[in-house]
C-alpha cells in the first residue's frame, strides 16, 4: 500500500509540474511598437498607469479604467474623476513619477520629443514610457487599439470603436440628405488665419456634417502638424462664398469669440459675418482624439444645418 501511495504521489507531482510548465510557457506577453519606434513589452496589462496627456486620460476612462490610473497631467478637465487623481508635470522632477512605480507612463509625441532627458530618466529607472498620438483621423483606430492592448481592454476598445464609427456614419448620412450644401471656413488659429489639414480630425468634422470646406483645394505639403496657413488675403478673396464661419476655441485659439471675429479689419465683407453665421466650437470636441469627437461633430452639424434638429 505504501509503495502504491508513493507512486500516486509521484504521478500527481509530475502532473502538477507539467501544468505549471504549461502555464509559464503559454504566458502571453504584450508587445507593441509606439509612435516614436520604441518597442514596448509588458508581461501583463498595465495596472498602474500615469497619463501625461489629457486625451489619453479621457480615453482610458472611456475604456472602463479608473483605479488603474494613478496619475495624470496638470491640464485635465474631463472627466471629473480625472481631477481627483494625483497630478504630475513632465517639466518637473521625474523622481516624483519614479516614486509611484507605474507600469507605464503614457505621453504624446511632442512631449517625448521635446523632453528627452525627462523620458530617459524614467526609462533608466525601468519605467515603460509609451508614446502614442494619432496625428490624423485615420490613425485613431490603431491608437485606441494600442491603448486597449496595453491595458487589457482590447474587447472594450473594439466595441467603442464600432460605436464611434456607427455614430459618425449616421451623422454623415444625415448631412448627405441636405440638398443645398453650405460653404464653410474653419479657423484653427486666428493669428495668420490658419485652418486644418485634410486628414485632421478638425477638417474631417466639416466633411461629416455635410458642409463644404473652402480649403479643400489648398495643398498642405508645407503644413506644420495639422495646422495649415490659409492667410487673410486668400480668406477675404473668397468672402462672398463663405456661408458659415466656424472657429474652434481652446488652447490654440483662446481669445476667439463672435465679437472678436466681427471686429477684425475687413471681415465685415465676409458673407457669413454679414449674415451672423458664426459658429464657435470647442477645440477639445473637434480636434482632440477622443470618443467625444462624435459629440462635437453632432453639435457642429446642428449649428451649420439647424433644420436637421427640427
Amino acid at each position: 500500500m505504501k509503495k502504491k501511495a508513493a507512486i500516486i504521489l509521484l504521478i500527481s507531482s509530475m502532473l502538477l509540474t507539467s501544468c505549471s510548465t504549461k502555464q509559464v510557457s503559454s504566458e502571453k506577453y504584450i508587445s507593441i511598437t509606439d509612435d516614436v519606434g520604441t518597442k514596448i513589452e509588458l508581461k501583463s496589462p498595465a495596472k498602474k498607469i500615469i497619463s501625461l496627456y489629457s486625451a489619453h486620460t479621457e480615453n482610458l476612462f472611456s475604456l472602463g479604467l479608473n483605479e488603474e490610473i494613478v496619475g495624470v497631467g496638470r491640464s485635465e478637465s474631463y472627466p471629473k474623476e480625472a481631477l481627483k487623481k494625483k497630478a504630475f508635470d513632465y517639466k518637473g522632477d521625474p523622481e516624483e513619477i519614479i516614486k509611484e512605480k507605474p507600469d507605464v507612463v503614457l505621453m504624446r509625441t511632442t512631449i517625448t520629443k521635446t523632453n528627452p532627458d525627462f523620458v530617459k530618466k524614467l526609462q533608466d529607472a525601468g519605467i515603460q514610457v509609451v508614446t502614442l498620438y494619432p496625428e490624423n483621423f485615420n490613425d485613431f483606430d490603431k491608437y485606441i487599439t494600442d491603448l486597449g492592448i496595453i491595458t487589457g481592454k482590447e474587447k472594450e476598445a473594439k466595441t467603442k470603436l464600432e460605436e464611434f464609427h456607427k455614430s459618425l456614419n449616421e451623422i454623415k448620412a444625415a448631412g448627405e440628405k441636405i440638398s443645398k450644401k453650405k460653404n464653410i471656413f474653419l479657423e484653427t488659429m486666428a493669428k495668420g488665419v490658419k485652418t486644418a489639414t485634410k486628414d485632421s480630425f478638425a477638417y474631417k468634422s466639416i466633411e461629416f456634417t455635410g458642409g463644404v470646406n473652402i480649403a479643400k483645394d489648398i495643398k498642405d505639403d508645407n503644413a506644420t502638424s495639422t495646422i495649415l496657413d490659409f492667410g487673410e488675403e486668400k480668406l477675404l478673396s473668397m468672402a462672398q462664398v463663405i456661408d458659415v464661419y466656424v472657429a474652434q476655441k481652446g488652447a490654440m485659439n483662446s481669445d476667439v469669440s463672435e465679437n472678436a471675429i466681427k471686429n477684425r479689419p475687413g471681415f465685415d465683407k465676409i458673407k457669413a459675418i454679414k449674415d451672423n453665421k458664426i459658429v464657435i466650437v470647442d477645440e477639445k470636441l473637434v480636434s482632440s482624439p477622443t470618443f467625444r469627437y462624435v459629440e462635437g461633430v453632432k453639435q457642429l452639424q446642428k449649428s451649420i444645418y439647424p433644420e436637421l434638429s427640427k
